[in-house]
């Protein structure tokens, strides 16, 4: 590592510590959350950090597969660290996407980016590495997709929920399914998803907007929207389809990786002493993750307390769930801000003999020269 890189990283990490020393402190409830998980019970509290490293390392084995196959070098963990793509490598490389995610603007398509970048420090040709993070992004936000329906359908049967409430979750599931059914029709008839969907944009944007939307504006749009769909689905077909005991495997690793993160909720709510049902946690948890999913604050700041306190609520519970709750965010949200600062300078240790692999602009194959007779 240069001089100048490692200044670099120690300013970095300077100036983001200072940023959190001077932003957590004013967090409502926070000071408060600290004390009371400072003085719980420590096996529960040392579980939960074990739930969410068990959560990364899940996230880490999926982008490993997921690499190993886009590649050819396989499911073998040794045949990727040959290429230094090893679990530890994949380890740091989740850690660095989860904190991004939760500092940068866009959330996860700035952690996207963060893990393509990691990715092509080990030589990975752009269209690779592009197709192992979209694989990894279908199937984990896929799986989260249906634990998201089943909470809805949970909300739905029971019948403490009120009109309102049992309404919103109707059309949550009609959105749901429209979604599903605007990816298939994007990837099998992508020209008239296209022409369908700039209709439908232009009208709801003239309504909303008036004069200030534009039909070539709406058909930009559109077609951005179609073309990502397309993609997805097409690395879901690629990478999954045609290998159903890897895809069988690769969704039960993002089945434990939402589970370790639920499980690491429901430690706190038992370090803390407040009493809910387990099943009301994890329908709270599904509804709460997936809102926080959606690109409105960095890492659902905010929108995750909120909706799970909401959904708690709806589902018979106090306002003492409020503390347990923002003890949960100090692991899920606060905790990969200042490991991913810690990680990421590490990434780019021992890339130098990776820079000559596949994506590397410098690579050249050896031509193999005929001696003079």
């Amino acid at each position: 590592m240069s001089l100048k890189t490692l200044l670099r990283s120690v300013l970095y990490l300077a100036s983001l510590g200072l940023a959190v020393h001077l932003v957590v402190p004013r967090i409502p409830g926070i000071e408060r959350s600290f004390v009371l998980i400072s003085t719980s019970s420590g096996p529960l509290i040392w579980a939960a950090f074990l739930a969410i490293f068990g959560s990364y390392a899940c996230y880490a084995e999926i982008l490993g597969r997921t690499v190993g196959a886009t590649t050819g070098l396989g499911a073998s963990a040794r045949s990727r660290k040959r290429q230094g793509l090893g679990r530890w490598f994949m380890f740091r490389l989740t850690v660095a996407e989860h904190g991004a995610s939760k500092v940068l603007p866009g959330g996860g398509s700035a952690a996207a980016a963060v893990t393509y970048a990691g990715l092509r420090l080990r030589g990975l040709k752009p269209t690779r590495g592009a197709l192992a993070v979209a694989t990894t992004s279908v199937i984990v936000y896929g799986t989260l997709a249906a634990i998201f329906l089943a909470s809805l359908v949970y909300l739905i049967l029971d019948h403490e929920l009120n009109r309102a409430a049992t309404a919103a979750s109707v059309f949550a599931l009609f959105l749901t399914f429209c979604a599903l059914l605007l990816a298939t029709l994007s990837y099998r008839s992508p020209n008239a998803t296209r022409r369908f969907l700039t209709g439908v944009l232009y009208r709801a944007g003239r309504l909303l907007l008036r004069r200030r939307w534009s039909r070539r504006q709406t058909e930009l749009k559109a077609a951005r929207i179609v073309l990502g769909l397309q993609s997805e689905v097409r690395a879901l077909r690629e990478q999954l389809l045609y290998h159903p005991v890897a895809a069988a495997r690769l969704f039960a690793l993002a089945v434990l990786y939402w589970a370790f993160d639920a499980a690491c909720l429901f430690l706190i709510f038992v370090a803390l002493g407040v009493p809910t049902g387990g099943i009301e946690l994890f329908v709270a948890f599904g509804v709460a993750t997936t809102f926080g999913s959606l690109p409105l604050t960095p890492g659902g700041l905010g929108v995750v307390e909120a909706t799970l306190i909401g959904t708690l609520a709806l589902l018979g519970a106090g306002p003492e769930v409020a503390i347990p709750v923002l003890g949960y965010r100090l692991f899920n949200f606060w905790l990969p801000i200042p490991l991913a600062a810690i990680l990421y300078p590490t990434l780019s240790v021992g890339s130098a003999k990776y820079t000559r692999g596949e994506g590397s602009p410098n690579h050249r194959p050896k031509v193999r020269r005929k001696k003079p007779r």
